[in-house]
């Protein structure tokens, strides 16, 4: 991910409202009924932003563990967390290349990883590398990985009307099809199952296979 994506979080991270696009705002309810958090998990959450989705998951759960490229989007992250007195979730600057650069993911033992309308930023290589990363970092304890974003159900110059609504910038943003994103994770061992919020907003449950 490029530094102008960095700058730009950067600098939103004072004013950044996850709900600001009504799509966005279902994918990440979608992702956490999903992930069906328990008392005996460990969260992931890439591409946290300000903190916003683990700190509600970490309710129910027994760590939650937020990375971002932006470290203006961290600090805030761990403003909010400290301001709801959840102590069982850490931040860190991280990114998808470099999940574990200021903490040892590996030893956290994750269970679950989550990332929300984030991923769309990667090219699909990026994106492949991003995932094996995943699930290198989660390893033998890693269930299951829950994606929501941009992801083309259809053919995106139909929809080109609601790309201010979905919140796609077709100048920047590089979101790939289910059947890209299907394949990386299938040839890493994984069942995929899909959900569609829109024809080009999905959520996407990977299962490690037994």
């Amino acid at each position: 991910m490029d530094n102008n994506v960095k700058e730009r979080f950067d600098n939103a991270s004072e004013e950044y409202v996850t709900d600001n696009y009504i799509w966005r705002y279902r994918s990440c309810q979608l992702v956490s009924k999903l992930a069906s958090p328990n008392a005996n998990d460990v969260i992931l959450d890439m591409g946290c932003g300000t903190g916003k989705q683990i700190i509600e998951l970490s309710n129910t759960i027994k760590l939650g563990i937020g990375i971002d490229i932006s470290e203006g989007m961290i600090i805030k992250s761990t403003e909010n967390a400290s301001e709801g007195n959840r102590e069982n979730v850490e931040f860190f600057i991280g990114t998808f290349d470099k999940l574990d650069e200021n903490v040892n993911l590996k030893e956290k033992q994750i269970t679950k990883i989550i990332s929300n309308y984030a991923l769309h930023h990667l090219n699909l290589e990026e994106k492949k590398k991003a995932i094996e990363n995943m699930v290198y970092i989660g390893g033998q304890t890693l269930q299951t990985i829950i994606i929501g974003d941009l992801m083309f159900f259809d053919n995106p110059d139909k929809y080109e009307d609601e790309y201010d609504e979905i919140g796609y910038g077709p100048g920047g943003d590089k979101p790939s099809t289910v059947e890209d994103l299907v394949k990386c994770f299938s040839e890493l061992n994984f069942n995929v199952e899909l959900h569609q919020l829109h024809p080009l907003v999905g959520v996407l449950v990977a299962t490690k296979n037994s």
